[in-house]
């Protein structure tokens, strides 16, 4: 599961003009340990593993928004009018720096486009069949009551994840120090642009996420803006009306992010 992981740092140094030698992860990250029955059970959810490239190396810039977010709204540096807030720019740079340098592992599956009554499945581009998504049978656990990865709001995401972790660890299919989340901001945007730029093909926004130093959940609405783009991005509070967002899942390392 990891073997193809050199490869694509490769792609990212190319994508970023780095040299050939240049250290993308942190000094202290080591490579996640995946037994053979956990890489076969992680290809089951379409977990592939990815670099996030460190701070030192590829900052979160003028020239990386150039690159990465080429269509973004026109406010997204622009202050906030109420005290206290912060910038679009200035929230992702602080959700960024918890996931760059590190290894994780994406969910690449395909996100639907939208259907009547919000009936659209994760799996196929048209969302029609219900057995294509991998998680189905965990979102119908958790009290989905669409039965799809829509209409969900912040406890039914939460108990997901919490019933996931807890089944995975317990069976030894998770990698010690890593935990399922909702896949972060940033990491969508790169790993779509880089590496699956079909995932612009379709119109749904997704859910994602990151845990702040406090530990409170960090929501935003991710998507495209056209085909080949993955540069929408808004906040959105965990109490909003979260109906027509789906989700992706990732493994990032517990480490409080």
């Amino acid at each position: 599961m990891l073997e193809n992981l050199s490869e694509r740092e490769t792609k990212l140094r190319d994508f970023f003009g780095l040299a050939g030698d240049a250290k993308l992860l942190e000094d202290d990250v080591l490579v996640p340990e995946i037994t053979a029955q956990m890489a076969a059970h992680l290809a089951q959810f379409n977990i592939e593993w990815h670099v996030v490239p460190s701070e030192k190396v590829v900052p979160f810039d003028d020239n990386y928004l150039k690159h990465l977010y080429p269509k973004r709204a026109r406010d997204f540096s622009a202050a906030p009018q109420h005290y206290g807030a912060v910038s679009l720019r200035q929230s992702l740079t602080a959700a960024h720096r918890r996931h760059q340098g590190k290894i994780i592992g994406v969910e690449t599956t395909i996100k639907p486009d939208y259907l009547p009554r919000n009936r659209q499945f994760y799996g196929t581009p048209y969302g029609f069949d219900s057995t294509a998504d991998p998680f189905a049978k965990y979102i119908g656990r958790a009290g989905f009551t669409s039965g799809t990865r829509f209409a969900h709001d912040y406890t039914s995401l939460k108990n997901l994840g919490d019933m996931i972790n807890s089944d995975w660890r317990s069976r030894s299919l998770m990698p010690a120090g890593y935990r399922l989340a909702i896949c972060p901001p940033i990491v969508f945007n790169l790993i779509g642009s880089i590496f699956h730029q079909e995932c612009s093909e379709t119109k749904s926004l997704e859910l994602a996420a990151y845990r702040d130093d406090q530990g409170n959940a960090i929501c935003y609405a991710v998507g495209s803006n056209c085909p080949g783009d993955f540069s929408y991005v808004q906040r959105v509070e965990t109490d909003a009306d979260w109906t027509l967002l789906g989700f992706r899942a990732a493994l990032v390392p517990d480490r409080g992010i």
